[in-house]
């Protein structure tokens, strides 16, 4: 008889897709004496750029001195990648022990929970074995009913919104809205970034009920952006902190706002945390690591790898660069039209391909898509990379971009077949 390791049980909760709730959640940290609550916690909402906040605020509490947990998805190549205590992944044994500390409380349930709830309550439980002096809780979708939710934070952001999970969601940027502000908790710092005023009215409506003190992108707070995009200077100022021009880890000028709202998280916290101050928070944003966001991963060629899923990260993209090669894959529930249509200024030449995966769209659609554009096809990323990387070149570098799952899957044969640089956190 075969018996299922941790991670294969774990693996095997994906099959069960995606069910909105809180019940399970809570059961399990029931179980486990709610270790969600041993430790201050920030939860960080947004379309875009939630996992760029947390790199920026993971790397401020880091320089400050601080242990930090933070919790992110999805992951690029392996699991473990969701979970990381000062940079570093969990180990296997820890992630095997902690499943194994939920799997007979799940199985006592009359349906098991979902992937996304199992590997929330991991990083609730671990992040209370290793005695963290902080989490930084990405929400996975939504926010109301998603199972983070369940956390007590110190402070909370909304980075913006935008179309996606529209079928979870709604159809409109203001039911999308209305399902991020539930993440706002009585009395709790609210941080929002540059946010369209209809969205915006559906989240400060909902602050105002819970009596929350909201500081907000423009208004409380500004940020200036210079530089080469791929090498960008910040600043920032609000009448609590000034922070000079500071290179930027992570590039892009979309990483203004992400950087802008990670510093106004800071100030929020600081309060708990006391040796956050102006040079912690300085420090943090010229080392933050965050991979396949305009991370370049080649120099000869140049190769570029952004995890671009939706419209919105397809211009922020196509606003780094100059021109290049675009390889894109993307999942079947995207709108591919749209994402190639920002990407088009841009693109020299489109290679098309889809990642291994029941998620990923036909090529056959996704050449549909690109309207009678001039494109080259291939059934995968294996046969595509090696075309893509001759047509790039100095001045025109190959941007592998689309989904998460295009950029891990890339990003292993790149490693292991032309020596690229491995993930870092």
């Amino acid at each position: 008889m075969n018996v299922q390791t941790p991670r294969e049980y774990l693996a095997d909760l994906e099959f069960h897709g995606i069910k909105l709730g809180l019940e399970k959640i809570r059961a399990l940290l029931t179980a486990a004496g709610n270790p969600h609550r041993a430790y201050p916690a920030v939860h960080i909402a947004g379309t875009n750029g939630k996992g760029s906040v947390a790199a920026f605020l993971d790397a401020m509490l880091r320089a400050a001195g601080y242990r930090v947990g933070r919790f992110t998805s999805p992951h690029i190549a392996a699991v473990n990648e969701r979970f990381t205590l000062n940079g570093e992944c969990i180990r296997d044994e820890e992630l095997d022990d902690t499943i194994s500390r939920f799997r007979s409380v799940a199985e006592r349930m009359d349906s098991p929970p979902t992937f996304f709830e199992m590997t929330t309550a991991v990083a609730f439980r671990w992040f209370a074995d290793r005695q963290v002096d902080a989490a930084l809780v990405e929400v996975g979708m939504g926010g109301r009913l998603d199972s983070t939710n369940v956390v007590e934070p110190s402070a909370a952001a909304i980075t913006n919104i935008g179309f996606d999970h529209t079928q979870y969601l709604g159809a409109t940027l203001e039911a999308i809205a209305a399902e991020k502000a539930g993440i706002i908790k009585p009395e709790t710092p609210l941080v929002l970034g540059e946010i369209e005023q209809g969205p915006r009215t559906v989240i400060l409506a909902r602050a105002a009920e819970a009596h929350c003190c909201v500081r907000e992108c423009g208004r409380d707070f500004r940020y200036r952006i210079e530089g080469p995009p791929l090498n960008p200077i910040f600043a920032y100022r609000s009448d609590m902190w000034n922070i000079p021009p500071t290179p930027l880890s992570l590039s892009g000028h979309h990483q203004g706002t992400n950087a802008a709202v990670a510093v106004a998280l800071a100030e929020q916290i600081a309060p708990v945390f006391p040796k956050l101050d102006d040079r912690a928070v300085g420090a943090g944003l010229a080392s933050a690591r965050w991979p396949c966001r305009l991370e370049r991963v080649l120099d000869n060629p140049p190769v570029i790898m952004d995890i671009a899923h939706n419209p919105d990260g397809a211009r922020a993209v196509a606003g780094a660069i100059d021109r290049g090669i675009v390889l894109l894959a993307v999942s079947a529930d995207k709108d591919a039209a749209a994402m190639i249509e920002a990407l088009a200024p841009v693109a020299t030449r489109f290679v098309f391909t889809r990642y291994t995966g029941p998620r990923a769209m036909p090529l056959e659609r996704l050449c549909s898509a690109a309207g009678g554009r001039p494109h080259d096809a291939f059934a995968s990323i294996a046969e595509a990379l090696p075309h893509a990387i001759a047509l790039a070149s100095h001045d025109r570098p190959l941007i592998i971009t689309g989904s998460i799952f295009t950029c891990g899957e890339a990003r292993t044969i790149l490693v292991n077949q032309y020596g690229a640089c491995p993930l870092q956190f």
